[in-house]
């Protein structure tokens, strides 16, 4: 082989070994932000309600704990969680009604009743998230609502990645894309200045037609504790009974009914 086309054989060598070691991201592109927003609005109009079984774990600085929970959510305000012993009795119910939260223990006799926010959360799950977040998190929608019309809602290229930024009230949110993917991966939602909690969605699988999330994480900034909930089943917007988010005081006489918020103890889960 003449020195000329030795030469035209190590560079086109070289040149493969190059394209070999490329990493992927650099191949990738991101998604149009036109059809994210699409895809996103069209997921916030279409889900109602959220009704599964799920694997919930928290940890905090004052306590961990796990349990089976079934979760019922119907957007935007309303929702219950029912813990399951590893019997699959009841162990404790938890309602969601507007601003309002109710908690029965069975095993602890005790009723709990008190508004539901950030720090009644913190108190139940170990995560101080604010409830409305919560429940949109458990529908496997980002934490704040998306509306089309609102002119603070923008959907621009991040790298291989696509931003998402919204306001809603006194919060804010910014969701990402991973590269090439239509669907919401990772997010923070924030007041002012000051990042509330993080969270992020995985092990998305078709689900009523739609692309649902059974792994959903958050970890809550300021004291890093974390919630996992990890979708056995689940079903979308079946019709929701009124009744099941209706949790009256049990008349058993041995049932403390106990305030939130008036020096009760700080742990609530079973």
């Amino acid at each position: 082989m003449n020195a000329p086309v030795r030469a035209l054989a190590a560079a086109g060598l070289l040149f493969l070994a190059s394209c070999a070691v490329t990493p992927i991201s650099r191949l990738a592109s991101p998604p149009d932000p036109d059809t994210v927003r699409s895809r996103l609005l069209q997921e916030e109009a279409a889900t109602r309600t959220a009704r599964g079984l799920a694997r919930l774990e928290f940890e905090g600085a004052h306590g961990s704990g796990s349990a089976s929970q079934v979760v019922v959510v119907a957007l935007p305000d309303r929702a219950r969680v029912e813990a399951l012993t590893p019997l699959g009795t009841t162990a404790l119910v938890a309602t969601f009604r507007a601003d309002e939260l109710r908690v029965h223990s069975p095993l602890r006799h005790e009723y709990w009743t008190g508004r539901a926010t950030r720090e009644t959360l913190g108190r139940l799950l170990k995560v101080p998230v604010p409830p409305e977040a919560l429940l949109r998190l458990l529908a496997g929608l980002p934490p704040l609502p998306l509306r089309a019309e609102d002119p603070r809602l923008t959907v621009v290229p991040d790298g291989a990645a696509v931003r998402v930024e919204s306001v809603d009230g006194e919060y804010w949110q910014r969701l990402w894309t991973e590269a090439d993917d239509l669907e919401v991966a990772r997010g923070e939602v924030g007041r002012a200045s000051e990042v509330l909690f993080t969270f992020g969605f995985a092990d998305r699988r078709p689900t009523d037609g739609r692309s649902f999330p059974f792994e959903i994480r958050v970890e809550e900034s300021a004291t890093r504790s974390r919630l996992h909930v990890q979708y056995e089943r689940v079903q979308l917007n079946l019709p929701a009974d009124p009744d099941l988010f209706e949790l009256p005081p049990p008349t058993d006489p041995q049932t403390r009914i106990i305030e939130l918020g008036s020096g009760a103890p700080g742990r609530i889960a079973p």
